[in-house]
């Protein structure tokens, strides 16, 4: 029997709010929004705490910030934190929620949080959103001068709350990066209805931004995948009628790929966006983030690097915003010392060296730019033509053949048939192509970038390479090269 087939087509908004009116009166938080009420909040609102706003200004102003990730259980505590942020120099906030939330088991949230509320410790490891609900959420929102995004999560409460960010379109990095068992098609469904949400605030006036992750690298490997699913992601959602959304580029560390990547996705997704006709789908700006899935440096020495790294990239390629990490969260919750500390480093990159007018590109970062657009029209391509011209489609049936592909993904439903490998320059190559539809020249350019590195260690690039690379920025270098990798 033949599934019935998915196309990318805007959901029917009085059933779609009727499903989410039964679902919000399950908890009882969710009964504290009224959708009307909701978007009139949102309306009186400062330009100061609506995110699209706040990141063109920082564009026509010529200036960054971080979009760092934090979040604790306590309101009194979370505001403090914020606050912290904000003093940072940091305009936008985020409200990460705790893994709990992001289950959806918030009757084991309540009870975390009923003992965090009596001792004041945090025993959970973000903020629980739901639980908190609206009321307490919008006094969050108020105490800070600075646009708040949901991380981890996507709800009306966050929306009533005046949060100004939705997570949208076809979250590859939900499905990809951090499901086992969840289909393509599962993912398409969840999230056609989800971002219409948002683009039903939007027909009323409110325009909601979105950041786009795409699947996320789970290992060091070319981007190209990853911007056609950020093309995906932003189509998608702007036919569910979202007007406002930006690209976070994945820098993987060698400059002149980072550099090339952060140059081409904006333009491409433009070009796409504009070639279906959502035109009115602005692009806000290209986040340079720091968060391929792989090992990062453990030692504090390392951490500032790392962060001061993306930092200089973004700044460099004159970007709005940067998704940054503090210099203590691999090990666990970021204090609001550590956020201070870190922040406040890359506030002095920002403030040195973006207003400079420094005109800089990186030998071969043209031609990794040439390569990446090569690759990306040719996946973009096979999936119209699978689709018969519709992306929906044509998606679900590019990650059943393998056509989109990444390597060692949590996920049983993905291929995982390709690899990559870092050259001797530290740059991401694919060494094994599985079926994704490149042709001659894009696997010779590719097998003869390797070709340079195998030279240089005497043996054939092969599996173990990859996972040597895989370690080498915890190991404070580009390449998984002995004896780098002891």
């Amino acid at each position: 029997m033949s599934k019935m087939r998915i196309v990318n087509k805007k959901i029917d908004d009085d059933l779609l709010m009727k499903k989410r009116r039964e679902e919000l009166d399950k908890w009882p938080t969710g009964k504290e929004v009224d959708f009307e009420e909701a978007a009139a909040y949102q309306k009186s609102l400062p330009d100061s705490k609506v995110w699209w706003k706040v990141m063109v200004k920082l564009r026509e102003q010529g200036k960054m910030s971080v979009f760092p990730r934090a979040g604790t259980p306590v309101l009194s505590k979370m505001i403090e934190l914020c606050q912290g942020l904000r003093e940072s120099g940091v305009v936008l906030i985020p409200v990460t929620t705790d893994s709990y939330t992001r289950l959806g088991q918030y009757e084991k949230v309540q009870g975390i949080l009923d003992e965090c509320n009596k001792t004041g410790k945090a025993l959970l490891n973000g903020y629980p959103i739901i639980n908190q609900g609206v009321k307490n959420t919008r006094k969050l929102v108020e105490s800070v001068d600075a646009a708040f995004s949901p991380r981890g999560v996507s709800s009306e409460i966050c929306i009533a709350s005046g949060l100004t960010t939705y997570e949208c379109g076809l979250e590859f990095i939900t499905w990809g990066a951090y499901s086992k068992k969840m289909t393509i098609r599962e993912l398409v469904e969840k999230w056609q209805q989800g971002t219409r949400v948002a683009g039903w605030y939007a027909d009323r006036g409110v325009i909601l931004c979105t950041d786009l992750h795409g699947w996320l690298p789970t290992a060091p490997y070319p981007l190209s995948v990853n911007i056609v699913t950020l093309i995906l992601q932003a189509l998608t959602a702007a036919e569910q009628g979202l007007k406002a959304i930006y690209p976070l580029v994945h820098c993987m560390g060698n400059m002149a790929q980072d550099m090339a990547w952060i140059r081409l996705t904006p333009k491409i997704i433009r070009k796409y966006l504009d070639k279906f006709g959502y035109k009115d789908c602005q692009i806000i700006g290209c986040c340079p983030a720091q968060t391929p899935l792989f090992p990062n440096p453990m030692d504090m020495g390392g951490a500032f690097a790392y962060l001061s790294y993306i930092a200089m990239v973004g700044a460099l390629c004159k970007c709005n915003a940067v998704d940054l990490r503090s210099i203590d969260e691999a090990a666990g919750v970021p204090t609001k010392d550590t956020n201070t500390v870190s922040y406040g480093a890359a506030r002095w990159i920002f403030d040195v060296i973006r207003e400079q007018d420094i005109d800089f590109v990186v030998k071969g970062s043209e031609a990794e730019e040439v390569v990446t657009e090569k690759e990306v029209e040719a996946i973009m391509a096979k999936i119209l033509d699978m689709g018969d011209g519709d992306i929906i489609d044509g998606t679900i049936k590019a990650v059943e053949a393998g056509v989109l592909d990444t390597p060692w993904s949590p996920n049983v439903n993905v291929k995982d048939k390709v690899l990559g490998v870092r050259d001797a320059h530290g740059a991401c190559r694919y060494l094994e192509f599985g079926n994704l539809p490149f042709n001659k020249y894009i696997k010779d350019w590719h097998r003869g970038k390797i070709a340079e590195r195998e030279k240089l260690e005497g043996k054939k690039a092969d599996y173990h390479t990859a996972v040597r690379d895989l370690w080498s920025f915890s190991k404070g270098k580009i390449v998984g090269i002995p004896p780098y990798d002891k």
